[in-house]
């Protein structure tokens, strides 16, 4: 007893932790203590937590190196920063909320403390690395447990103790049906989910270190319940989570039987898609298609209609009431005064609307999980329909109501509830609560019990500052990992670690959809695991103070420097999302619906190598872009008419070039800093803004991307000789040649980059080269392919006038030039100086020719004052703006989309300005020259700023205009305009909204995606008159619309002529 009571002593805080690694995750959540204003309650684990708590406090009076670990800066920080977060939520922002209580902010506050403090517990346990057998046994024998419990919930009736709503969390045993999705010992199946993402990958991991066939039969089986438990629970973003673990474990592991696995986990999907369907019934219903009731007058949605036949109403009570609305139905008339409709008098095919449940809760507006409503095409109009309300009281016959009006009746896509409480719901809410102090937040507790991801949660809760100290604790942890366990040749140590860091990696991925982060068993369990692993690793010698100076080497390494880029993204263009399609999108979304051929109806465009090949070798008589085609193709069949998604892909794809133009700043200017700077600028540039705004020019961003790739991997060619690099780079130009005409200038920017880094001479001695010839190869195949798919040549605005061709090139480099480093708002000084160009052309090519004249020699006399850098940097730069401008250079107009990949060059030399700046002024003080700097560069930033944000304000009120438009000529749509011969005649149609394109082209497509019919006729007039004089009086099949100032649309009927 007495060795028992020795080994119990010196190993308490291993014991407390094996033990709480067991009990938090096999304890039901029995209610012990209520909290007012919160169905949240004290548990036991909670005491049993604090008893852990105190026990190591009274070891930490004795040990105080407990607190010399890797992540305790960190943790403190982000406690720090709760606190102040939360303490001004109280004093400043809870008041205006209304539904915040104190109590429960301090609550969410104490338990996110009483999770992480697990961490301090369990690494202090760790003083032999044999004791991790011990905590491997232990989530074996738990995750054994927790399945059979879960098992028997399903077929066996075992209790479920759930925390899903205030009535479950009172601690009542529920017994599941067979239908319902498995919690086993957790409060919900998004727990349990989350929980096994997590041990489920170290279980996985140590089958290839335990070397005792006992203990791989016993990982095997805990593996394998496992897997059957997550099948059960149906949760979708966590059984791809543990896929990516698991795959990640046996990378990890066994890098060979990758191509082995995929045949198996192939094997095994098939087999749980048969054995349990239900798991494919919930990825199938993500988005499915549906009959939406929408009222003709305002577009807005009634709800999602049933098809019954009239034998459905046999016995029930059908009323006319003459309503026009489900909310009122006694408007105009009493229940005594209703007419009852024998079920015999109903039409063959009535539309029925039942009035949905809310099980959750949730106060969502109806129609938010459609996906563009408007755009959706009419199957007919309604003059009535009918609904079923949910029965207020007992009755023998429920009630039907018969509501009046004008209806339509569409086919929609739409999302499931789950993703429309997050997308329409949860997660707009969080971030409203983030917008209101986007730096610490407002606060634990100012955002309810559930937002469904813990990132959107932290922001809104502690801001960027806590969400960055959060973030930190993980980047250590893994750089603490990454560095130490290269070290550690125990195998079961390093596949522990292996399955640690690829379960917190699945984690991660169930973060976005899941609080896991907050769900107490969840969160008990990884700080817990983190103590664990990270104790293990201490073992190995390696000091806290080497694991922060390998953070700054992180925090500043490319990587990271990529994520700060992508954040500046989000922030800048996240509020696209929002906007509708205008003017071309309409174009191209039709050529996506019906292949380009005019044909497809219905159906849509069939996504095959046909469709594909006819992109390539027929263009129409349009600009040969078959890239852009496929994309719209593939965007249209996998995200329909959502425009959120396109508009997330032009964002996505703005960052990435934003990257690309980091990397090639640090070739060009050889500074960290100034490259970053660099990428930083070209973001904040509002003057090329309009292809990241108009869903259209989608094809600039692919080209500029492909084009700045191609030109980086002829670089890493030039410098490593690698044939894998050259491959690239004419895979890049071909790519860049597919979206847009531009792509036609890449091998220019090779040629270029040698002459001006390697000097002119190389760059003659690669252009005799038969390697670079093989980079021009595309070239010739790409203008014939133009040529035999009959593609737009140059005609209209889009040609050359040689006799003008120069003075449009001064006068266009100029203007994009001012683009790029002054916005939109240089765009009215462009035009003054170009109109003034045009009426003294002698005047103006005089003065442009000594201009000419006076670079040249100034370059020749003083040129030499400049060191090679410099003059590199110089050249490179004004040589890759014009090389980006000379398809456009000589055009007789300007437009701001054209100057986007041009103002790479200009954000390079707006930076390289600067830092001459500073290098300038800091003879008189660094601390001067730096203020100097930043005040130019800040108010360049505001500048930039503030013309994006009115940007972002015309291209969202020209969406609004289309959005209109397309609600107009639903409330006056007829049935036969889908199927008869019809004429539109509009008026005084808006071209512009500011900066923003409304209705430049692509009407006729708008009203074809909504009506599909191909025999609709459109026609544009400036004056009423006009389009009077167009049709006949009382025609059925002519219509005439006017847009009003506000963007309404207003028919208007002809009257008939006097004699």
């Amino acid at each position: 007893m007495k060795k028992l009571f020795g080994f119990c002593k010196s190993n308490i805080l291993t014991i407390l932790t094996i033990a709480l690694l067991a009990f938090i995750p096999l304890y039901p959540k029995w209610p012990l203590v209520d909290i007012r204003n919160t169905w949240v309650y004290v548990r036991v684990e909670d005491f049993v937590v604090l008893a852990a708590l105190l026990i190591w406090g009274l070891r930490l009076g004795r040990r105080r190196q407990l607190l010399d670990t890797p992540l305790t800066i960190p943790i403190l920080l982000f406690w720090t920063v709760g606190a102040v977060a939360t303490i001004h939520g109280l004093l400043l922002i809870f008041a205006s909320l209304g539904d915040v209580q104190g109590n429960v902010a301090l609550l969410s506050y104490l338990r996110r403390i009483e999770y992480m403090s697990l961490f301090f517990v369990a690494y202090g346990a760790i003083d032999d690395r044999r004791k991790l057998l011990w905590v491997t046994v232990a989530l074996t024998a738990t995750v054994i447990v927790v399945a059979l419990y879960g098992i028997g919930q399903k077929y066996a009736g075992f209790p479920a103790f759930l925390t899903m709503n205030e009535e479950f969390a009172k601690g009542i045993p529920i017994r599941l049906s067979t239908l319902s999705r498995i919690s086993s010992t957790f409060g919900g199946h998004y727990d349990l989910a989350a929980y096994l993402v997590l041990v489920l990958p170290i279980l996985v991991s140590m089958v290839f270190a335990v070397k005792h066939w006992f203990g791989r039969i016993a990982l095997g089986i805990a593996s394998l319940l496992g897997l059957v438990v997550m099948v059960m629970t149906v949760s979708r973003i966590s059984l791809f989570a543990l896929l990516v673990s698991v795959i990640v474990v046996v990378f990890c592991q066994k890098k060979k039987l990758i191509l082995m696995a995929i045949p198996v986990i192939i094997i095994g999907m098939v087999l749980v898609a048969a054995v349990k369907p239900s798991i494919i019934e919930r990825f199938t219903s993500t988005v499915r298609q549906i009959d939406v009731l929408v009222s003709a007058q305002t577009g807005e949605p009634v709800g999602h209609t049933t098809n019954v036949a009239s034998s459905y109403f046999a016995n029930k009570t059908v009323r006319q009431v003459y309503s026009t609305s489900v909310t009122d139905i006694y408007r105009h008339a009493s229940p005594a005064a209703s007419l009852v409709i024998p079920y015999t008098r109903i039409e063959p095919d009535p539309v029925l609307f039942i009035e949905p449940n809310a099980p959750n809760g949730e106060n969502l507006p109806q129609g938010t999980g459609y996906i563009n409503l408007g755009l959706s095409p009419v199957m007919r109009k309604l003059g009535h329909f009918y609904f079923e309300p949910i029965a207020k009281t007992a009755t023998t016959s429920a009630e039907v109501f018969v509501i009046n009006g004008n209806f339509l009746l569409k086919k929609v896509f739409t999302y499931d509830l789950s993703f429309t409480t997050r997308f329409q719901g949860e997660w707009p809410r969080a971030m409203e609560t983030f917008k209101r102090n986007i730096f610490i937040g407002s606060g634990y507790g100012s955002v309810g019990l559930a937002v469904d991801n813990s990132y959107l949660r932290m922001l809104a809760e502690v801001g960027l500052l806590g969400f960055g100290t959060f973030l930190a604790i993980f980047i250590i942890s893994a750089v603490y990992l990454w560095k130490t366990i290269s070290g550690v040749n125990d195998r079961p140590v390093r596949s522990f670690m292996i399955g640690f860091a690829a379960g917190v990696a699945g984690l991660a991925i169930n973060a976005l959809f899941i609080d896991v982060f907050e769900a107490s068993k969840v969160a008990f369990v990884l700080w817990l695991l983190f103590g664990v692993s990270l104790g293990t690793l201490s073992l190995y010698g390696r000091k806290s103070s080497d694991v922060y100076a390998l953070f700054r080497s992180v925090v500043l390494s490319t990587p990271a420097i990529v994520i700060y880029l992508f954040i500046l993204t989000v922030v800048l263009y996240s509020s696209l999302s929002r906007n509708n399609f205008v003017g071309d999108d309409f174009t191209w979304l039709r050529w996506a619906a019906d292949c380009g051929s005019g044909v497809a109806f219905r159906e849509g465009c069939n996504v095959n190598m046909p469709t594909f090949a006819r992109y390539f070798t027929q263009a129409q008589g349009f600009f040969y872009r078959p890239g852009a085609k496929i994309y719209f193709t593939l965007m249209y069949s996998a995200f329909w008419l959502n425009q959120s998604v396109y508009h997330n892909v032009s964002m996505f794809l703005h960052f990435c070039v934003a990257v690309l133009v980091f990397l090639l700043s640090r070739k060009v200017l050889g500074n960290l800093l100034l490259s970053v700077l660099s990428a930083i600028a070209f973001l904040l540039m509002s003057g090329h803004a309009e292809p990241v705004f108009w869903i259209s020019a989608t094809g600039f961003l692919f080209t500029s991307f492909f084009s700045l790739l191609s030109l980086l991997w002829y670089i890493s060619w030039t410098e490593s000789g690698k044939r894998v690099y050259f491959l690239l780079t004419i895979v890049g130009f071909v790519l860049s040649l597919l979206f847009h005409e531009l792509g036609v200038v890449t091998p220019l920017f090779y040629l270029f980059y040698t002459g001006s880094t390697e000097g002119w001479g190389k760059m003659r001695e690669r252009l005799m080269g038969a390697g670079t010839g093989f980079l021009f190869l595309p070239l010739p195949v790409y203008l014939a392919l133009r040529y035999f798919a009959s593609s737009h040549w140059l005609s209209g605005d889009y040609n050359y006038n040689l006799f003008k061709f120069p003075l449009n090139a001064i006068g266009n480099a100029f203007g994009y030039v001012a683009f790029g480093l002054l916005g939109p708002l240089s765009f009215g000084v462009v035009q003054v100086v170009r109109n003034t160009a045009r009426a003294h052309l002698i005047i103006v090519a005089g003065l442009f020719i000594l201009l000419g004249l006076g670079i040249v020699w100034g370059w020749r006399k003083y040129g030499w004052l400049l060191g090679k850098t410099d003059r590199k940097i110089l050249l490179f730069s004004i040589g890759f703006f014009f090389i980006a401008t000379l398809p456009f250079i000589g055009l007789g107009t300007i437009t701001s989309r054209y100057s986007y990949l041009s103002s790479v060059a200009v954000a390079i030399l707006l930076v390289y300005s600067f830092n001459k700046v500073y290098l300038f002024f800091r003879v008189g003080g660094r601390t001067a020259a730096l203020l100097i700097v930043i005040i130019i560069g800040s108010s360049w930033t505001l500048l930039q700023l503030m013309q994006y944000r009115q940007m972002q304000n015309d291209w969202y009120d020209a969406g609004e205009v289309t959005r209109k438009f397309i609600v107009g000529m639903d409330g006056a749509y007829e049935d036969y305009w889908r199927t008869e011969p019809m004429e539109f005649h509009f008026v005084n149609v808006p071209i512009r909204r500011g900066e923003a394109w409304v209705f430049p082209v692509g009407l006729p497509d708008a009203l074809w995606l909504v009506f599909r019919n191909q025999r609709v006729r459109v026609f544009t007039w400036p004056t009423i008159s006009q389009a009077f004089d167009a049709v006949a009086y009382d025609a059925k099949n002519q219509k005439v619309f006017e847009f009003d100032d506000s963007g309404m649309l207003v028919e208007r009927k002809k009257l008939p002529s006097t004699p």
